[in-house]
């Protein structure tokens, strides 16, 4: 193929096309927060950037099993009808899931703060976690359904809406001296994200015209294998990617958290702007192809191709560049920070390879080896608990080899399973 039917070949590619709109999108979404850090860094200390970075790992944990997993299927039936049925059964499961948590945290929240190690002043936080989770799982439904039509330019639309109210929020509150500014700014940026995604999905045929209580418990039953294969995978998952900001709350100290926090917040920006978007173009792209037995080799090809990229120029950044670019961009106290990824940007640059190809499971029904891998990711960050006596930053190079070795295997099981498919299908030719 010459360069010039390779250009051709690009431009109509539309799984190209709808991956550039959700990145572009995406990144003037996450520019705002990012250009934000340099003015709230400054303002908010270390210690409740390290509360907020618990507090956000506690919805990022539980918000994958609040609606059961069952969001995941709302790309999967032929009628319109089935989906949103499916989409009305996310929401009732959350807000029971939610209900339930409101009173788990009056009973338990001394305990509860005793175990992640938060000082009494940031008990409030806790009582904005079933809220942050109702908000992140209502729109991750919405999501999945505007995936389902392919809306890619409204999801762009709504990351930028919600990172806009997010960061004008966060910085009125800072200008009012509110400590808790950072979460009430979330929480502004969510609700705005919902209200901007319920708009969307109207327009692309999601109404309560199409609820019915009893086809809501015909597809609970039809995709029940969601909530039994997925639900404790996923949970343990997300544990395994966010726990560490826990335990490093819970064995060091805030500060150090607001620390790591921050470089996971800047080493997560290629995850952030690109993975996600290209994941979910990918989920409806092999989704589509799978059912009619079409190869994906073009498609994935082009993806590493740009994944490749990406990840070499973050790692290359970091590890010279790092402790510089921190004291520059956050001051001279972040540069511990820039130290930090120095250490974490090789777990980044795989987590970024593993998170964008990640929808080839899902699309391939290959749940259950994405779950028995999920066990074994979860088990393995489990294990930095019997290293909490050591000093931090040898503690954060046991955390990152468990990584490495981890996203190694999972990107192997993903090339294993394409192959697969692509030697079927030549047999079949």
């Amino acid at each position: 193929m010459t360069r010039i039917e390779l250009f051709q070949s690009l431009k109509r590619s539309e799984l190209l096309r709808n991956t550039s709109i959700l990145i572009s999108g995406t990144a003037l979404a996450q520019l705002i927060p990012i250009l934000l850090q340099p003015i709230l860094r400054r303002y908010y200390s270390p210690d409740i950037f390290g509360a907020y970075a618990v507090y956000l790992s506690l919805v990022g944990i539980l918000a994958i099993i609040s609606s059961f997993k069952y969001e995941l299927a709302i790309i999967l039936p032929r009628k319109n009808s089935e989906a949103a049925n499916i989409f009305f059964l996310t929401i009732l499961i959350n807000i029971i899931f939610n209900i339930l948590l409101v009173f788990i945290i009056l009973i338990w929240k001394t305990k509860i703060l005793h175990f992640f190690n938060l000082s009494e002043k940031f008990s409030d936080y806790l009582y904005f976690v079933p809220l942050g989770i109702f908000f992140y799982s209502f729109y991750q439904s919405i999501n999945y359904w505007l995936i389902r039509k392919k809306g890619f330019f409204p999801i762009s639309v709504n990351k930028f809406v919600r990172r806009g109210f997010e960061g004008c929020a966060q910085l009125i509150f800072k200008f009012a001296k509110n400590s808790h500014g950072i979460i009430f700014g979330d929480l502004v940026g969510h609700f705005a994200n919902i209200i901007s995604g319920i708009y969307q999905g109207r327009k692309r045929g999601l109404s309560l015209g199409l609820l019915s209580p009893g086809k809501i418990k015909y597809v609970a039953l039809k995709y029940s294998e969601f909530p039994r294969f997925n639900v404790i995978p996923s949970f343990m998952s997300a544990c395994s990617f966010l726990l560490p900001v826990i335990l490093i709350n819970k064995f060091f100290s805030s500060e150090i958290t607001g620390f790591f926090d921050l470089s996971k917040l800047l080493l997560s920006i290629p995850l952030a702007l690109i993975s996600t978007s290209i994941s979910n173009v990918l989920l409806q792209s092999i989704s589509e192809k799978f059912k009619i037995d079409k190869s994906l080799k073009k498609d994935l090809l082009l993806i590493l191709g740009i994944v490749s990229v990406i990840a070499t120029v973050e790692i290359i950044v970091i590890t010279f560049f790092g402790v510089e670019l921190f004291k520059l961009i956050f001051g001279e106290l972040c540069g511990f920070s820039g130290r930090i990824s120095q250490i974490l940007v090789w777990s980044y640059a795989l987590n970024f390879f593993a998170a964008s190809f990640s929808a080839i499971f899902i699309s391939m029904n290959k749940i259950k080896l994405l779950s028995i891998w999920q066990l074994f990711y979860f088990f393995s960050i489990l294990s930095l608990t019997l290293f909490r006596n050591y000093e931090f930053l040898d503690f954060l190079k046991i955390y990152v080899s468990i990584e490495v070795f981890c996203y190694l295997i999972i990107i192997i099981l993903m090339i294993y399973i394409v192959l697969g498919y692509e030697k079927r299908l030549k047999t079949q030719v």
